[in-house]
């Protein structure tokens, strides 16, 4: 029965794309040696799992007559299995034991970021360019045991190096090589980081001129103040500001004074456009329509039907009730004809 527990992990090694990422008891003896497999945890060899499980087991001996736990050899069993050896005395007789420890899967990001070489930095205006690009990552990374694809590289951020301005460096990210997750050792990887930008800032309280005063005056002098000016100003390099408090706009035409002048000044338009050859003729355009509605009238029809007489004058009630609109609409159309022949003369 124990070795039905090998199968599931045969079958999750054959079968998965996870890289690993160290060694730790099989689920048979996690279950018969929970304490010492969770103390001995995963190692990154199986020689140094063996020699931290013997040392877990070393500890929770109570027996005075077993001594001697020493660990031995490992023996591989596939690439993701083995069986380890470990030895003591009991009574002072020698033992032998093992334990089946499994190759753990690790959980491999799908991309991961990482510091490209130091590389000249060029400026070209106020910002500085780093001289490097993706193109020339040639090597996959191996990180955590997991690959990832040099082909795969695209940028992340560029810095300048600390505390210079004539190298740089950029971080970038590659991916994960699912057809062949897993590595060994450690290669390509350095750990991603931050630098100065590329675009310096400019501290405006340097007064632009080497750290000089802005206040100094018009030159920017030595900043004690006294070159650029009399030097006796007393200016402090301080400015106050009292605050006026809300400002009302509505209280420019609640004045009274300002209300009346208003009033004269659009009466005084009025009257010169009443005095005006086109007011005047507008005044008489409007008399003369008033006076010919009074004298209109409204047709009507009377006419015999079978025995019947009807009289047709609905429209002189629906004329009636629009008349005050259509005043309206055709006095502003003949004032908007009459300004343009008034106009254009």
């Amino acid at each position: 029965m124990k070795y039905f527990a090998f199968i599931p992990f045969l079958l999750l090694t054959a079968f998965s794309s996870s890289s690993y990422a160290g060694w730790k008891c099989n689920p048979s003896f996690a279950s018969s040696y929970s304490s010492e497999c969770s103390s001995a945890g995963v190692q990154d060899s199986p020689e140094s799992f063996i020699t931290a499980f013997v040392t877990a087991v070393r500890s929770a001996n109570t027996s005075p007559n077993r001594t001697g736990y020493t660990a031995g050899s490992c023996t591989m069993n596939g690439n993701s299995n083995a069986i380890c050896a470990y030895s003591w005395t009991a009574f002072g007789s020698p033992f032998n034991d093992s334990v089946g420890i499994v190759k753990e899967a690790a959980v491999c990001p799908e991309t991961v970021e990482t510091r490209g070489p130091d590389a000249a930095a060029i400026k070209s205006g106020d910002k500085y360019y780093v001289a490097w690009s993706v193109g020339s990552v040639t090597a996959d990374v191996c990180h955590s045991s997991c690959s990832y694809l040099a082909s795969s590289a695209s940028g992340s951020t560029c810095y300048l190096s600390s505390g210079s301005t004539v190298t740089g460096f950029c971080n970038y990210f590659v991916g994960l090589n699912t057809a062949s997750p897993s590595c060994g050792a450690e290669s390509g990887y350095k750990s991603p980081s931050v630098g100065d930008p590329l675009t310096p800032s400019t501290d405006p309280g340097d007064g632009g001129d080497g750290g000089t005063n802005p206040g100094g005056g018009n030159d920017g002098g030595d900043g004690d103040g006294g070159n650029g000016g009399d030097g006796d100003s007393g200016f402090d390099g301080e400015l106050s500001f009292n605050n006026p408090g809300s400002l009302k706009g509505d209280s420019i035409l609640d004045s009274e004074v300002n209300a009346v002048h208003y009033d004269a000044f659009v009466r005084g338009i009025e009257a010169d456009l009443n005095d005006s050859g086109f007011g005047k003729a507008l005044t008489e355009f409007n008399q003369k329509m008033a006076a010919g509605g009074s004298l209109a009238a409204c047709p009507t029809a009377t006419v015999q039907l079978l025995g019947t007489m009807i009289t047709f004058d609905a429209h002189c009630a629906l004329f009636d009730s629009v008349s005050s609109i259509l005043s309206a609409v055709f006095l502003a159309a003949w004032s908007i004809l009459a300004l343009r022949i008034f106009l254009s003369a």
